[in-house]
């Protein structure tokens, strides 16, 4: 069987848009940016014989 990942590009978080929304430097105990993951149900195959 094959099932399918996904990896987005980094985009930031709601906190660091936030905070340049508001002229604040950003929290430093938080990663500026994150990366969502997905995956799909098992796919499954069978060639044709």
């Amino acid at each position: 069987f094959y099932y399918v990942r996904v990896l987005e590009n980094p985009s930031c978080r709601w906190s660091t848009w936030d905070a340049l929304r508001n002229g604040t430097p950003p929290n430093p105990k938080l990663a500026p940016t994150i990366m969502e993951r997905a995956w799909s149900s098992p796919i499954w195959y069978e060639p044709a014989a």
